[in-house]
């Protein structure tokens, strides 16, 4: 390919030819220069004329012995003798009037043909477009009169020929989905019904059979081969006659050429240069191709989880000496100007590439209306004179860091999505103002952790994400205890409590939910929710010695309350409306062993009821429930889930259903507006997760900051209950939903409250549930994310015999069983990032609530590091 890709494309392939021939390296094991592609195909291609200057088995079409040698075998009219368009000029011709209709079959020219947006005004002006296609996502489907569903490789029959000659047999493996038909078939059917004679083939290898006797007597020649033979032997190599023995295994042993005198003929090549030369405005060389993990336009294998872990996004890879001159570090974003257009992808600094030269990936086209990424945006139209081939491999750019346009940023409330806004969006962004409204007057602190307050199992100080001193470093205006009453969306500001007006550019929703209180529930001390620091104090001041706590619902908060509450000697009872806990979290076995669990906690349990009357004046004295008992107690927990907070989005006539209605780059259905964590709702799901508050602040921070690439595509579920001694955790689907499809794979003692289970769909984990040792909490919430394919991994699943890595020093993430002596090995050991520092050790990587104590640890172990003066 990148022989091919050039102005002088065709003079660097006889330069290649020559010096072989030259040498004598042709004819021999480890030599020979041929076939100079890059297309698995491309063999197959050319051998029945699949260019328009081609004619079946090797004939040319400017030959005019070949085109009577075809005419006279097909029957047909005179052919034409110049060839039609190639690739390039049917859309000059598209766009010049020259052409008024195109067929396009099983490519994407709007992500592979240079100069792009040339392409895109072309089809815009078409009168007629047809494509043909197996994909949902080809850019070209948005210009099209007709879409004609094609199948795909395995959806139909074939041969395939590689690049030494060899055939094979490619047999239909699967039904083709829906209305789905082989390209083939299409076409005869199209030739059929405009009444062209010979596009009667009763099978594919009817057709097949019409090809091989085209070729007899060409040094193509497979008059002896079909499907049969194919199958039997599994694959031939050209020529393969009738009744002759089969073909040598390497041509050209015999040193003679496909020549009248069976020489080979050396073509002198003139040192010419045809590109577009760098200079003072456009000084570098900008050189596309292929990644190791993709093909073309990723339609089959963009979806394939492992090759798109490997790069997941567009790059342009830099020298770093560049790089330095540029002012530009790993990662930050650079725009890529030449003389037809514009992309912006990230720096990737590398010693691999020259100083001057920088290199892009072709495959990525538009990215959810955006084409900032796509490479055929800047790449030139020159062609090489003989091949046509474009000069994708050089052309001459002007490279430049970005700078997003300064903004005002809004943000309305302090949760877990927006601390993770302000923590992501810095590290990329310095200049822009951020304002950030909240209702309560504290600094950004872990609600998940409240439990672990009131037990007295963390202070209050290990609870704050940022603290006060920290604050200015991070140049925002946090405003405790302000709350936004109004938003004016026509003239883009908010009012706040105090009647204040503050205008934005972005506005961010981060509002959060509040606790579900049944309307029956009396305004009666000692009865609580529990939201907020406010809440766990004033619980804290109400509880007596040696109190009685009923909690109603036996969710996480609910269970975790219980287990801190028995921490300290209070006594619990929680009622829980229905037959076990976490039933969309757990099946049945994982409920009944979390049910032990709470039990040995000392805990008093109602399930199947629900409180109906609440007893006491001044305060609680006690619950009636349904079933009839009356119980005494202390004070009562309303735990039964949230409700998000919507008011001031429904208020300003923002688009919500269940929550505010959010697309891939967690808009609003006003383009200003963004909405993250428990209010939002993305494909119909509300995700109400501090991990999934943290991901979605970090897609907004990093588009917000000009990444194109930047979008959401939903999280994993993940439940993991913070009981101290106690391992549970639930990611993905608890429970197959069928058994034809989805497989469990389990592990059981019940002697040890220990229980393992991984549910797999199509190659892939899509679930797993682990009660008594999550050790492989990370590696399964990774796999189930990222959606790779398990493949031999299968067989590990709950057999890697590891022996859970011993915490040391103090719990800091009770998610994966992480210690701050552990941290500080894995920072002695040269972790000096947060990001690096918990894909070493997993802290951080579960719920995230810890995170802000990893980062102060860290903070701490580094400056321990630095030497000091004297």
């Amino acid at each position: 390919m990148g022989l091919n890709q050039s102005a002088v494309g065709v003079d660097k392939n006889l330069s290649l030819l020559n010096l072989h021939l030259i040498t004598g390296q042709i004819g021999k094991p480890g030599a020979g220069p041929l076939s100079l592609t890059g297309q698995p195909n491309a063999m197959g291609g050319r051998e029945v004329g699949g260019l328009s200057n081609l004619l079946p088995a090797h004939r040319n079409l400017a030959n005019p012995e070949h085109r009577a040698a075809v005419q006279q075998f097909w029957g047909s009219g005179p052919l034409a003798e110049k060839p039609g368009y190639t690739a390039t000029e049917m859309f000059e011709a598209l766009e010049d009037g020259r052409l008024k209709a195109i067929w396009i079959i099983c490519t994407n020219p709007l992500t592979s043909l240079p100069q792009v947006r040339q392409a895109e005004a072309a089809l815009a002006k078409a009168k007629f477009v047809v494509v043909q296609d197996i994909s949902t996502k080809p850019e070209t489907l948005a210009y099209a009169d007709v879409i004609l569903p094609a199948a795909a490789w395995a959806e139909k029959e074939g041969t395939m020929t590689n690049s030494e000659r060899r055939i094979s047999y490619l047999p239909k493996v699967v039904e083709a989905p829906g209305e789905a038909l082989p390209d083939a078939e299409i076409i005869c059917r199209f030739a059929r019904a405009l009444n062209f004679p010979g596009f009667d083939f009763p099978t594919t290898e009817a057709i097949y059979e019409e090809h091989t006797r085209l070729t007899a007597g060409t040094t193509l020649d497979i008059s002896g081969l079909n499907y049969t033979v194919l199958r039997e032997q599994g694959s031939v190599q050209w020529p393969y006659r009738s009744g002759q023995p089969q073909a040598s295994a390497r041509l050209f042993t015999d040193q003679q050429f496909y020549t009248p005198s069976g020489r080979a003929i050396i073509h002198p090549v003139a040192a010419t240069f045809r590109s577009e030369a760098p200079d003072d405005d456009f000084p570098f060389i900008l050189t596309t191709g292929r990644i190791r993990d993709q093909w073309h336009t990723m339609t089959k294998t963009g979806k394939v989880s492992k090759l798109n872990q490997h790069t997941p996004q567009a790059y342009l890879e830099v020298h770093p000496q560049d790089a330095a001159a540029l002012g530009v570090r790993e990662g930050n974003l650079l725009t890529v100007k030449s003389r037809r257009g514009t992309v912006r992808v990230a720096a990737q600094l590398s010693t691999g590439i020259r100083p001057g030269v920088v290199f892009l990936p072709m495959h990525w086209g538009k990215i959810l209306g955006s084409d900032l990424n796509r490479a055929n945006n800047v790449t030139s139209a020159t062609l090489d004179p003989i091949s046509k081939e474009p000069d994708f491999k050089f052309c001459a750019v002007q490279l430049e860091k970005y700078r997003k346009p300064k903004q005002r940023i809004v943000v309305v409330g302090a949760g877990a999505g927006a601390y993770g806004f302000v923590k992501s969006y810095r590290e990329l962004n310095q200049e822009d103002e951020v304002t950030i409204f909240s209702k309560e007057d504290f600094p950004f602190y872990n609600r998940v952790m409240l439990p672990d307050y009131i037990s007295g199992h963390q202070a209050w100080e290990q609870l704050v994400k940022m603290q006060d001193h920290e604050e200015p470093a991070y140049n925002i205006r946090l405003l405790r205890g302000v709350s936004v009453e109004e938003i004016n969306r026509t003239e883009k500001y908010v009012v706040d409590s105090r009647g204040k007006r503050t205008e934005y550019d972005v506005l961010l929703l981060a509002t959060g939910s509040r606790a579900n209180v049944p309307r029956n529930v009396p305004t009666l001390p000692g009865i609580f929710t529990m939201r907020s620091r406010t809440d766990a104090d004033e619980f804290k001041r109400h509880l007596p010695a040696q109190a009685h706590v009923v909690i109603v619902g036996g969710g996480l908060l609910g269970l975790e309350m219980a287990a801190s509450l028995r921490e300290i000697g209070t006594r619990v009872t929680i009622v829980q409306r229905i037959s076990r806990f976490l039933d969309r979290q757990l099946d049945a076995l994982g409920s009944q062993l979390l049910q032990e669990e709470m039990l040995d906690q000392g805990c008093d349990l109602y399930f199947n009821d629900e409180v109906e009357l609440y007893y006491g004046r001044a305060r609680l004295t006690g619950i009636g429930l349904k079933s009839g008992r009356r119980l005494s107690c202390d004070a009562l927990i309303m735990a039964i889930g949230t409700v998000p907070n919507l008011e001031l989005a429904r208020e300003c006539g923002l688009e919500c259903r269940r929550g505010v209605l959010v697309n891939e780059r967690l808009q609003t259905s006003d383009p200003h507006i963004y909405a993250l964590g428990e209010i939002a709702e993305f494909e119909g799901t509300l995700y109400g997760i501090t991990a999934a508050a943290e991901q979605q602040a970090a897609v907004v921070a990093r588009y917000l900051s000009g990444d194109v690439s930047s979008y959401y595509r939903g999280s994993t579920f993940m439940n993991i209950i913070k009981i101290h001694g106690f391992d549970l955790c639930s990611i993905g689907l608890p429970e197959c939903p069928n058994s034809t499809e989805y497989e469990e794979i389990v592990f059981i003692d019940k002697a040890q409250r220990y229980y393992k289970k991984c549910i797999i769909h199509h190659d892939r984990l899509v679930g797993a549930i682990l009660i008594g040792d999550k050790s492989e909490f990370q590696e399964f919430r990774e796999l189930i994310a990222n959606g790779t394919e398990l493949s031999d991994k299968r067989l590990q699943l709950l057999r890697s015999g590891r022996t859970p890595t011993p915490v040391l020093g103090k719990l800091v993430c009770s998610c994966n069983n992480v210690g701050a002596d552990n941290l500080r090995q894995a920072i002695a050991a040269g972790c000096d990032t947060v990001p690096e520092l918990c894909a070493t050790t997993g802290a951080g990587t579960g719920c995230g609530s810890c995170r802000p104590e990893v980062q102060q640890l860290l903070a701490a172990e580094l400056a321990l590091l630095v030497p000091t003066a004297g």
